[in-house]
């Protein structure tokens, strides 16, 4: 039988024994071979790889050929909030002078400390690094000598905004979420899910707390530099560089103080005789 005949059998009205027999074949094909898209594969699993596909695609397209930005590793910097944290800085200092010169002869080398200006923390780190020094034996000279330590201090003030100031963010968050699932389910009808998600945000914020203290207040945008340098004639002999955390309103500690107004101009009379 050739394929004209095949055909013209498989019309209505002809003889049906071939079509029936593959309807047949076809459905016990079709009983046997499990469905890919209902058995084998489920259709969210289908639809996540669909998804995800498409991120990648539009990820890949949209990414600039430049470096990300990355953040340092966690590190731990202090912030000077008292007199009291000078005094530890100053204490700091006379110990690492002190180390360095423990080979000079002794008092062949007084060291004369000057500072860059009349600042506050300038004047106050000056008399706590004295006291500090002649604590561990250091000769000191009033007048300028050969061996000279230079202390300055630099604020650095960021302009970049970076949320800093909040100090119960997870208190927060949590009334936000709650409040938004409550709006959801409840229309605001109860405060459950507020009471519930401020119980978890106070209690996260407390941990943070008590690991980071309460006085600290957080990372600031306004920084100091510290710095001292052990220095003879036209030489560095040894140097320290310390940087700290302060209040943006603290900054004029650290600023040197403002040049007095010129004063007002007076006006003399002569009173001449008629």
């Amino acid at each position: 039988m050739d394929a004209g005949e095949r055909l013209q059998r498989l019309k209505p009205g002809g003889n049906t024994t071939l079509l029936r027999r593959l309807r047949g074949q076809g459905a016990v094909t079709i009983v046997r071979m499990p469905s890919l898209t209902h058995r084998s594969v489920p259709r969210r699993a289908l639809a996540c790889s669909a998804l995800l596909t498409a991120a990648l695609s539009i990820g890949g397209c949209g990414t600039l050929d430049v470096p990300r930005a990355d953040n340092y590793p966690p590190t731990d910097q202090k912030k000077a909030r008292a007199v009291h944290h000078w005094d530890v800085l100053a204490d700091d200092v006379a110990a690492r002078v002190a180390e360095k010169i423990a080979a000079w002869p002794a008092g062949e080398y007084p060291i004369h400390i000057t500072v860059a200006d009349g600042s506050a923390f300038n004047q106050g780190f000056r008399k706590l690094l004295i006291v500090r020094l002649l604590d561990r034996g250091v000769v000191l000279s009033t007048q300028p000598a050969v061996v000279e330590l230079a202390v300055d201090a630099q604020i650095v003030q960021h302009q970049a905004p970076v949320g800093n100031a909040l100090q119960m963010p997870w208190t927060r968050l949590a009334a936000g979420i709650a409040v938004a699932r409550d709006w959801h389910h409840y229309a605001q009808g109860t405060a459950s899910g507020v009471a519930s998600a401020l119980g978890l945000g106070l209690a996260m914020d407390m941990a943070r707390m008590g690991t980071d203290g309460a006085a600290a207040g957080g990372p600031t945008r306004t920084e100091v530099l510290v710095t001292t340098a052990l220095k003879s004639n036209d030489r560095y002999l040894a140097g320290s560089a310390d940087v700290y955390y302060i209040e943006r309103e603290d900054a004029v500690l650290y600023q040197a103080p403002l040049p007095p107004p010129p004063p007002t101009p007076v006006k003399q009379w002569k009173v001449v005789a008629p």
